[in-house]
């Protein structure tokens, strides 16, 4: 196909991208260094991480102030957002050429010929041209995101949970409303102090958020053309000799890199709702952000997890089909070889066939390794899960 589903790389742009969330924070550890608010006595991120995970040591309450390498939630925030960027520039260099490499000469899973005719000609065409999303909707979804990210700057720089958890951490059963308001007179992001941190932290997560959104908006409509593809074209059996994945190790890539948003997803909520949190806010505002994140963690997750399954899916169920037609294939093969005479070569297909029967199911090899990844993507899962029920309970 002469038509890309992007426009040719660009690697200065691919680069500021990436190097753009860490050159913001870089330079807010900087600017903090310069304001004396970079670190404090006993707020080591070390220390603050094991009072969180372990609960009170024995050195007492020794951080009174909030600075930048205390605030692990916002550097958790940070980290998420540059995910986001990563897995999204992989994500748009893996569409750019997938119709290649998926009719490669000796590894293609379906023959080029196929992607320019129909029915599959004008299916394909649709799906590259949702992918080239307007400049004015970019821009609408970058303001939208914005919008968001002020209004969570907002919120967080008033009520922000680490301003009573940080007490709470280190032992302290009722601080005073002195100690907290310490911590949010003291924050390294706040606006009266510093504005160019502010707005730098409203950026950070604004660009995690925007790419990520326009990560999901990709892998949705990749989703729908597996799903519909078998329907449309056929497809190849490769041999395992040739390829150990069946020529289907580029989409099982895709498929990594969905899991890795997932979980990066999972990371930003319980961040989320661990800044968001307020118990001791007024009932109906608590109401509110409560159903907010909820609804955010639950709709979120569903969809993430929709879109994994779906992807994994339609490769299951193409490969099955692609399967069961070669194996019918060599049936007929075999008893052809039975009618001339050969029962040499009648007994090599069967074997190969009898071979293929057993392999159905997904065809990306690494079972061992995704299995040993799903085990260690459960445990944020269950704590974001803990997180929603901790909302009402």
């Amino acid at each position: 196909m002469s038509t890309r589903p992007f426009a040719p790389s660009r690697p200065v742009a691919e680069l500021l991208l990436v190097l753009g969330v860490p050159a913001a924070m870089i330079y807010m550890a900087i600017s903090s260094a310069v304001h004396g608010n970079f670190a404090a006595p006993g707020c080591g991120p070390g220390r603050i991480l094991a009072l969180t995970l372990f609960g009170p040591d024995k050195q007492g309450l020794t951080c009174f102030r909030l600075p930048f390498t205390a605030d692990l939630p916002s550097l958790g925030l940070g980290l998420t957002s540059e995910t986001a960027v990563v897995l999204y520039l992989l994500l748009v260099r893996r569409l750019r050429n997938l119709d290649v490499v998926l009719a490669h000469a000796e590894t293609g899973i379906f023959g080029p010929d196929q992607l320019t005719q129909e029915p599959m000609k004008s299916r394909y065409a649709a799906f590259v041209a949702k992918l080239r999303v307007s400049e004015p909707r970019q821009l609408l979804l970058l303001v939208g995101v914005v919008a968001v990210g002020i209004w969570f700057y907002v919120n967080a720089s008033q009520n922000n949970h680490v301003f009573k958890a940080l007490a709470n951490v280190q032992g302290v059963a009722h601080p005073d409303a002195a100690l907290q308001d310490g911590y949010r007179l003291s924050w390294w992001a706040r606006w009266e102090t510093d504005p160019a941190m502010a707005i730098l932290w409203i950026i950070v997560g604004s660009i995690g958020t925007y790419f990520a959104s326009r990560q999901a908006y990709l892998y949705f409509h990749l989703a729908r053309l597996f799903r519909e593809a078998p329907k449309l074209m056929v497809f190849h059996h490769v041999p395992a000799r040739i390829d150990r994945d069946h020529g289907w190790r580029p989409v099982g890539r895709l498929v990594g890199y969905a899991y890795f948003s997932l979980l990066s997803f999972v990371c930003s909520l319980i961040v989320l709702i661990y800044i968001m949190r307020d118990p001791d806010a007024a009932v109906g505002y608590r109401v509110f952000v409560n159903v907010l994140l909820a609804t955010v963690a639950v709709v979120g997750m569903v969809l993430n997890v929709a879109m994994v399954t779906t992807l994994r899916r339609g490769v299951a169920h193409v490969y099955e089909t692609t399967l069961r037609d070669k194996i019918i294939a060599l049936n007929s093969d075999s008893d052809d070889a039975e009618k001339a005479g050969d029962p040499l070569a009648a007994r090599t297909i069967r074997l190969e066939a009898g071979y293929l029967v057993g392999d159905s199911g997904y065809p990306v090899r690494g079972r061992a390794l995704r299995f040993a990844s799903l085990i260690s993507g459960l445990i944020p899962v269950v704590k974001l899960s803990h997180d929603v029920l901790n909302l009402y309970f």
